[in-house]
Formats: C-alpha cells, sequence, structure tokens
C-alpha cells in the first residue's frame, strides 16, 4: 500500500472482484430493470462487486491489521458463487436496495464472513448485526423506497464466479458518485498490492 501521513482515514470495504463476464450480466440486468423502475440511482457496471463487509471510516495505521484478517478468511478460499436473481432488502413492495444474488450451496462464503467479521471486530470494528447474504447491489432508493413490479425476481440464466482472492476496495465519494479502488488483495497464501 502505497506510503499515506499518518492518522489519514479510507472509507473501506471488502468484497469479491466479479469476472468480466459476470459483470456484464450483472449490467445488464440492472440496465432492464433501470428502464422500469424509476427513483433509483444504479451502482455503474465498474462499481459492481459481492459485497462481503462494510468497513467504514479506517485509519491507515489499521489497514494491516485488517489485511491480516483478510488473510485468515481467505484461507477458505477458492469459492464458487452462483450469481443470478434479482432481490431487494428489505421488500418488494418497500425497496431500498435491489440486488442480484450471489449464492453458495456449500455455506463456505458464510465461514469466509464469519472468519472476516471476526477478524475485522479485533481491530475495533462492530461486528454485522444483521445476517450475511452474499448479494451484488445494483440500485439503491433515491429518497423513499421503491415498489418492484410482480415477476421481477425472475431473471432468468445464472453465471458461475469463482472467487480466489478478497478485496480491499477504498471508496471515496465524489459528485458523481463514488469511486472505488483496490487498496489490498488476499488469497490463499498470498497479500498483494494493487
Amino acid at each position: 500500500m502505497a506510503e499515506q501521513e499518518s492518522g489519514f482515514r479510507l472509507r473501506l470495504f471488502t468484497g469479491f472482484a466479479l469476472s468480466p463476464e459476470v459483470r456484464a450480466y450483472v449490467a445488464a440486468v440492472a440496465a432492464r430493470l433501470s428502464a422500469t423502475v424509476p427513483g433509483v440511482r444504479w451502482v455503474p457496471p465498474e462499481n459492481l462487486h459481492v459485497t462481503l463487509k462494510f468497513i467504514g471510516q479506517c485509519e491507515d495505521d489499521r489497514v494491516p491489521r485488517l489485511v491480516q484478517a483478510m488473510r485468515q478468511a481467505s484461507e477458505a478460499l477458492p469459492i464458487r458463487l452462483e450469481i443470478g436473481g434479482v432481490g431487494v432488502f428489505p421488500s418488494q413492495s418497500s425497496a431500498r436496495v435491489i440486488l442480484v444474488g450471489a449464492d453458495d450451496g456449500t455455506g463456505r462464503v458464510k465461514k469466509v464472513y464469519e472468519v472476516l467479521d471476526k477478524g475485522a471486530e479485533k481491530c475495533g470494528f462492530p461486528r454485522e448485526k444483521r445476517a450475511y447474504r452474499p448479494h451484488i447491489t445494483i440500485g439503491r432508493a433515491r429518497k423513499k423506497p421503491v415498489a418492484l413490479p410482480p415477476g421481477i425476481d425472475e431473471e432468468p440464466g445464472r453465471l458461475t464466479l469463482a472467487v480466489n482472492e478478497i478485496v480491499l476496495f477504498h471508496s471515496e465519494l465524489k459528485s458523481t458518485g463514488a469511486e472505488y479502488s483496490v487498496v489490498e488483495r488476499t488469497g490463499p497464501g498470498k497479500v498483494s498490492d494493487t
């Protein structure tokens, strides 16, 4: 990671990067929905990822310990996720977040999450109170929740995403929207910065 002055704060989150094929598929799902669901801020294709854990504001001197937690969590990799199906938080009639599912029939993705969540807690970051549900956020309601039309969850086709690393992303909020950059990548037996 590049040298920065001590105490510099970063807005961070962890996740899994998408393959070009999966990114194109998810972006196409979002584009189809954007034509029929108003009042939503759609995630640009370059920002699509499988959400793992949102960290929030983090001093740069805590990043190495966080990367160590990522390294421990990545020991459960590789995993394969089935990408497909549209979902929402909290409900279809009052959606604040629109997402594409990322399912793992083996339960290994939840193990990755649990190890990371516990490790992040040791670094001073609170544990998530909600149950972890892997997903790709494709849109967020702008001002008030939106209603999705019936049958929206019947998105045809699914793709497989092979996950070999956990990515630590920096999210910089700009007037044009969030801009993501990679801080670190960890996979089984490796740590590398980008």
